[in-house]
């Protein structure tokens, strides 16, 4: 374990030195190089949650992520993540590098979130909730690989972007040597605001899982103010004793901003959640069934940069002991 820390601390120390030492060799080419300096910024997000089944109270540091990302030139750029406290761990999380030789078209090497999923590929401040959806959670955690991606997005009047990828398929930080990459693909259709539909599979081996199969299909409808969105995805695998298994996931939720010219407060954001888990959620094999109420209150126009959250979580099913009746109040800082 002091070994594990040490390294930790190592790690941790070498990224800081590499990310202040650029800036301040960003800082001393002058104007001419100020689009290069490296944006540094993070995100904080602390709660507490009351469990209402069982009379319980906790304080919890969830997330304490520190972050840069920058241009060399014009054609390559850079963005590298840890996060001091991912549920009281420390993780590397996103590194990589970007290849634009084309407009509209870019290539990525390195470790990211796969990209399946719009919830699951949301930052901690914009998760919306204070808690993340059963997708995210459960189907779609440990997603996070070393990878080599295309991303292309079509010169269109209706904006059409794919993007396909090949990864390791042993998880975060782990570039174990394979016989063949795991696969994915991702297209999305239309712009943030309005309609948007999008279509996700990933392809390959994970732990415990082999002849993993992954789809997924997103709905979106947006005017900047009103925000609703849906999404469905059903895993299948066979396990070690190769029998075949499946499950599911479905979740709808929304959101409306009420905005203010308040000095203490710029947007109220009144939310709600319903999402489900299980065998199949269709054909009620239902896990979890869960309701979640909330108000986001932020304190400047940006939305998910400073806010607090108060939420209610109501299972209106749940056969883990971790499902249970929850209040929580969030504190957000983005920057």
């Amino acid at each position: 374990m002091q070994k594990s820390l040490t390294g930790y601390k190592r790690r941790l120390a070498l990224f800081s030195f590499l990310a202040i030492g650029t800036l301040l060799s960003g800082q001393e080419t002058g104007e001419k190089r100020s689009e290069y300096i490296p944006d540094i910024d993070g995100i904080l997000k602390t709660k507490v949650e009351y469990d209402l089944n069982r009379s319980l109270i906790r304080f919890e540091v969830r997330n304490a992520r520190f972050g840069a990302k920058g241009k060399i030139n014009d054609f390559m750029s850079y963005k590298a993540e840890i996060d001091l406290s991912d549920e009281g761990k420390m993780k590397m999380l996103d590194a990589f590098v970007r290849f634009s030789p084309l407009r509209n078209l870019d290539f990525y090497l390195g470790q990211r979130k796969i990209p399946f999923s719009t919830d699951y590929l949301r930052n901690p401040a914009e998760n919306i909730f204070a808690n993340r959806s059963f997708l995210t959670k459960y189907i779609n955690d440990g997603m996070r690989d070393i990878g080599f991606y295309a991303d292309y997005r079509f010169n269109m009047e209706f904006p059409l972007e794919m993007l396909v990828g090949a990864v390791n398929g042993t998880g975060n930080n782990n570039p174990q040597w394979i016989s063949r990459p795991n696969f994915v693909g991702r297209i999305i259709a239309g712009s943030d605001k309005g309609f948007r539909a999008a279509f996700n599979s990933y392809l390959g081996e994970a732990k415990d899982k082999e002849k993993l199969a992954m789809f997924g299909g997103e709905l979106r409808y947006s005017t900047g103010s009103f925000f609703i969105e849906s999404e469905y995805i059903r895993r299948n695998w066979t396990d070690t004793l190769s029998v075949r298994q499946h499950d599911d996931g479905l979740y709808i939720h929304s959101y409306y901003n009420f905005t203010f010219k308040d000095k203490l407060f710029y947007i109220i954001t009144p939310t709600v959640r319903w999402d489900f888990i299980g065998n199949s959620v269709f054909n009620n094999e239902i896990d979890a069934n869960r309701i979640t109420l909330g108000v986001n209150i932020g304190f400047e126009p940006r939305q998910f940069y400073s806010e607090i959250r108060l939420n209610y979580e109501n299972y209106l099913r749940g056969n883990l002991p971790v499902h249970t009746d929850k209040l929580t109040l969030e504190f957000i800082a983005r920057f």
